[in-house]
């Protein structure tokens, strides 16, 4: 079946023009908003969605109890600048949002899973800068989807910009925020590389 891809208008819209249109979409279709315009969103690999949900199942039982922190994701938002909405695969947020709330506010740590293609790529590298603008966010790792490595941005609480760390094959990755260490074989089970 062939879903026609409706005329998006290409000048600079609205959050809130943004998420009308969304709503008039067919099922199955997904965007982000980049503070301008709908983007659309390729559907992820069966590894790509794999290695978020290890992510996400791994991390929710060693969160704190009874802090109100909580793993989201492939399709809770993030508000980034100008009013941005982004699905990371998996997320880390200390707050409690309201069920009817389009973006998860306090996001801490994020997760990227990249896919193949250089367009992804540039997408994710992007996304760098776009996740630094956001304050609570403190860890922002990306983890490739086609070998097993992933490279990791921080700061401490307070800082404006990122430390950068170089791309790690061995892991673990650290959480210090949460006091969490993931291996790369939580991260990566059920995935074999070819």
């Amino acid at each position: 079946m062939t879903v026609a891809a409706r005329q998006i208008d290409w000048e600079a819209w609205s959050q809130s023009r943004f998420l009308a249109w969304a709503e008039t979409q067919p099922e199955g279709c997904r965007y982000e908003f980049d503070g301008f315009r709908p983007v659309a969103m390729a559907p992820a690999t069966v590894g790509h969605n794999r290695i978020g949900r290890n992510i996400r199942d791994s991390i929710r039982p060693r969160l704190p109890a009874g802090a109100p922190c909580d793993t989201y994701g492939p399709q809770d938002a993030i508000e980034t600048v100008g009013g941005a909405l982004r699905e990371p695969d998996a997320f880390i947020a200390c707050s409690r949002p309201h069920r009817n709330a389009v973006a998860v506010p306090a996001p801490v740590v994020v997760f990227e899973v990249v896919s193949p293609g250089r367009g992804n790529r540039r997408r994710h590298e992007e996304k760098v800068d776009e996740y630094e603008s956001v304050p609570s966010i403190l860890r922002y790792v990306v983890v490739e989807s086609e070998s097993g490595s992933f490279r990791a941005f921080w700061r401490e609480p307070g800082e404006q910009a990122w430390h950068r760390e170089s791309a790690d094959t061995a892991g673990p990755i650290r959480l210090p925020e949460f006091c969490i260490e993931l291996s790369l074989d939580e991260v990566y089970s059920g995935i074999e590389f070819d």
